[in-house]
């Protein structure tokens, strides 16, 4: 043998149809055997590729197109393109519900030229139309972006127009073929000369098929019987092993191939007794693979494509002791080298379920979408139960990918009930204690045991504390610290949570992680009614880092909440419902949900909308959320006690009983509301009693707002002004300390204008602002104070939501205009409003527009 088979496979036509970049994709579009992904090996090694490299090789586990573009990212780290920090960033964008064109753009923009090779692509199936237009699009708007496919399947790339427009150019089998000069070319060079063969009998055997030309040129290269047998072996495409010049070569291939790429350390472990460094070499050598890119300071080995696939099968079926044996341990290796998922994929394919726990441990730790995503639901479905019972920390996962898609949801429920009744095994080391115990605090939470996982919580907490009293480097990964303080701050441990959430600060962690850790601070301090100090740490937010999660994902679910109350205070009420309003679609069924919902229903309550959010607030509570076994949250609770106010708005009293009844007379969480209800009967002195007792109880700056000012309202009924004054003067301090005016929002409408002129009268200028900066027409009305209709009356204003003129509305009841006119002016007066707009928002907040019997 001459030369190398290495040396002596390149084929200058075929590089310099490479070379051409006139088209900012190529295709190589073949069958198997073509040569494709040797081709490719060979240009690059070369060095002819511009700028920096991405190969991505596509396994069957590849199912979404986050995972295709988490591939290309993991790709851009070995290359040294991003930081580790960085690429957290990028899979944290990747792996966003809304993960769109501009967000593509912007994750595959560079500062230089790069290329993208993706081989493998038909493994992508259906999923490679999407990807096609992903590769049109970031070629077409990202400077010096270049992609290269090899796919055997069918690809959308390959159409006719887009060669026409110069947008692909397309390598296809024909092109692949070895012409009758090439065999001659090869055969001379590798050969020689050979008693069983000439180069044409070769082309005419092999039809210039790739893969045999260069299996049947092998066997005539070697001596003895073996040369005389060139064209069965040549043809036989199964025995592409036989072609390793060696059984002992053959073996550690056979091995090696469990994993998509290996380094000497991994080959060590996996063959003791051979030379990594010496078989590797020889492999390359006969272009049996290529190196690649594996960190910057090191690289590791890949197999052609047909030959691993064709190994791996091998071992798999007559080995299977020993693949199992080497899948465990490539296992592990792929999971300490940054690839949990293809860890996760060979762990499960050989049933080694203790290893897949501790991978899919470390998922849930280290990716933050883990949570909020069904990718996992695939590869872990098919598990036994008596597996999953065994491993709950696999149920766990399985139950959060469910929990993740609606069509599954239903199916959750025992799989997290498994995880939330894990026991943890003695002799744990406290980072894997608390890991444990992270774990039985999130499924606990998802099962709506708050009590339950609030109390996990505080232990996890308080082992971290420990370890740290102790001189010990324990830390807790954001992930699970930021899950702990949800926990407290579910069951009212809204002190807990706040000192959780900052101690996630001082710990080292990605800036898109550091985000979601300002954005629930943000949140919980909305919530709270410290306005400047959620402004505050929303402007820590770098929006530079994440460019969808900040805007509409998931994840940042409080910053959202916190920019919709800080427009509910500049009492931009539109605003502040547009900001959640395609956030909610993400959270219906979760514990944010209830959270989401305040801020909507004080800005519609202030834009005269009380009884139509009161309806679809009692809608959702009586479906989605009425699952059973939820248990009522702090956020669940508070979402009814808003909505005791819009029924009281809506004119609905009895609604708004109905709903404290559900609750012991003593329930200290109901005394707000309580006091509401006793002032909009006209029982001031119940109502002052109720506010005298909320003030032992309530904490937050907004409750007490709120409070201060129904104690104002019941005073000033009761006839005592000085103590009215002083409560309004107690708001109006909470107010301008803490930014808030949508407290008031909660007064009648009679007591809120009787404290407003108390205030000018006597007040301070303080008292004045807070009352004249409230911009709203009405909110809650008495029910002595509800309009008293003839049916003529209503008739006419049911009829005013139909037609703009009295003229039209005549024509439909067959009286005269004028007397339409007078019974609409009559109907106005009793409403207390001068126009047709204000008359149809007032009607239909207190529900006179559609037939309902709601008392």
């Amino acid at each position: 043998m001459h030369a190398t088979t290495r040396e002596l496979l390149v084929r200058e036509r075929l590089l310099r149809a490479l070379d051409d970049d006139t088209a900012r994709i190529t295709l190589l579009h073949a069958p198997s055997g073509y040569g494709k992904t040797t081709l490719l090996r060979m240009w690059v090694d070369a060095g002819r590729h511009t700028g920096r490299l991405l190969w991505v090789t596509f396994g069957a586990s590849t199912t979404t197109r986050n995972s295709v573009w988490e591939q290309i990212a993991r790709a851009a780290l070995r290359e040294g393109l991003v930081t580790s920090l960085q690429f957290e960033d990028l899979l944290t964008l990747i792996n966003t519900d809304d993960f769109e064109k501009r967000d593509l753009i912007a994750a595959m923009r560079g500062e230089g030229a790069f290329t993208i090779i993706l081989d493998g692509y038909e493994r992508l199936g259906d999923l490679a139309r999407v990807i096609d237009e992903d590769l049109l699009r970031g070629t077409e708007h990202v400077p010096g972006m270049r992609a290269i496919v090899a796919a055997r399947g069918r690809t959308t790339l390959g159409q006719q127009r887009l060669q026409l427009h110069d947008r692909v150019h397309v390598i296809s089998n024909v092109d692949l073929e070895f012409t009758e000069a090439e065999v001659d070319e090869f055969f001379t060079l590798v050969v020689g000369e050979s008693r069983h063969a000439a180069p044409r009998d070769v082309y005419e055997a092999t039809g210039g098929y790739a893969i045999a030309v260069r299996a049947a040129i092998l066997e005539l290269s070697r001596s003895g019987p073996r040369a005389a047998h060139w064209r069965e072996n040549a043809l036989n495409s199964t025995n592409l092993s036989g072609q390793l010049p060696n059984e002992e070569l053959a073996n550690f291939a056979r091995i090696t191939s469990v994993v998509p790429y290996f380094d000497t350390s991994l080959a060590r472990m996996l063959v003791p007794n051979t030379d990594p460094d010496a078989a590797i070499r020889v492999l390359e050598a006969d272009g049996f693979g290529r190196h690649i890119a594996f960190t910057r300071t090191s690289r590791a080995f890949q197999y052609v494509t047909a030959l691993r696939e064709a190994l791996h099968e091998e071992l798999r079926t007559e080995s299977p002791a020993e693949y199992k044996r080497a899948a465990s341990i490539a296992s592990a290796w792929l999971g300490g080298n940054g690839d949990p998922e293809g860890a996760l994929d060979l762990a499960l394919e050989v049933g080694d379920y203790e290893l897949a726990s501790r991978i899919c441990a470390r998922l849930l730790l280290s990716v933050v979408e883990a949570y909020t995503t069904d990718r996992y639901e695939a590869r872990l479905q098919h598990l036994p139960q008596e597996v999953l019972a065994a491993y709950p920390i696999l149920a766990f996962v399985l139950g959060l990918a469910r929990l993740a898609n609606p069509v599954l949801r239903g199916g959750a429920k025992p799989l997290l009930q498994i995880a939330a009744g894990m026991r943890i095994p003695n002799g744990l080391s406290p980072e894997r204690r608390t890991e444990y115990l992270c774990f039985k605090v999130f499924a606990s939470r998802t099962l709506g045991r708050y009590q339950e996982s609030a109390e996990l919580a505080r232990q996890v907490l308080d082992v971290v504390a420990a370890q740290g009293a102790a001189g010990s480097s324990t830390t807790l990964s954001p992930v699970f610290t930021r899950g702990a303080a949800l926990s407290l701050f579910l069951v009212g441990d809204v002190k807990g949570a706040h000192a959780a959430v900052a101690s996630t600060f001082v710990v080292p962690q990605s800036q898109s992680s550091r985000n979601l850790s300002f954005s629930d601070a943000a949140g919980y301090k909305a919530i709270d009614g410290d306005m400047p100090a959620s402004r505050a740490m929303l402007a820590q937010i770098d929006d530079g880092a994440w460019t969808t999660t900040s805007e509409r994902g998931h994840l940042g679910t409080f910053g959202h909440i916190a920019r919709s109350y800080g427009y509910l205070e500049d009492q931009e009420w539109a605003m502040a419902r547009a900001t959640l309003e395609d956030i909610e679609r993400h959270t219906v069924t979760s514990d944010l949900w209830p959270h989401l919902q305040e801020p909507i229903m004080l800005a519609r309550l202030a834009q005269g909308e009380a009884l139509a959010e009161a309806r679809r607030v009692e809608e959702m509570l009586d479906g989605p959320l009425a699952t059973p076994g939820n248990a009522e949250s702090l956020g669940l609770f508070r979402v009814k006690a808003f909505l005791v106010v819009l029924w009281l708005a809506a004119g609905r009293p009895a609604r708004a009983r109905k709903l404290l009844d559900g609750y012991a007379a003593d329930d200290f969480r109901t005394l707000p509301a309580r006091a509401l209800l006793a002032l909009v009967d006209g029982d001031a002195d119940q109502s002052m009693r109720l506010v005298s007792r909320s003030l032992d109880f309530v904490k937050t700056p907004r409750m007490r707002m709120s409070v201060h000012a129904l104690g104002a309202a019941a005073s000033l009924r009761a006839g005592d002004r000085d103590v009215a004054l002083s409560m309004v003067g107690l708001a109006s301090s909470l107010g301008r300390e803490y930014g808030l005016v949508s407290p008031l929002l909660l007064l009648p409408d009679r007591d809120r204008e009787a404290l407003a002129i108390l205030s000018r009268e006597s007040g301070g200028a303080d008292d004045v602002e807070m009352f004249d900066s409230l911009d709203v027409a009405t909110t809650i009305q008495e029910v002595s104070a509800m309009p008293q209709f003839t049916e003529r009356e209503r008739v006419v204003v049911h009829a005013l939501a139909r037609h703009a003129s009295p003229a039209r509305i005549a024509e439909e009841l067959f009286v005269s205009p004028n007397t339409v006119k007078t019974q609409l002016r009559s109907a106005y007066k009793k409403l207390g409003v001068h126009s047709r707009p204000e008359a149809l928002r007032r009607a239909e907040s207190l529900g006179l527009l559609r037939d309902r019997s709601d008392d």
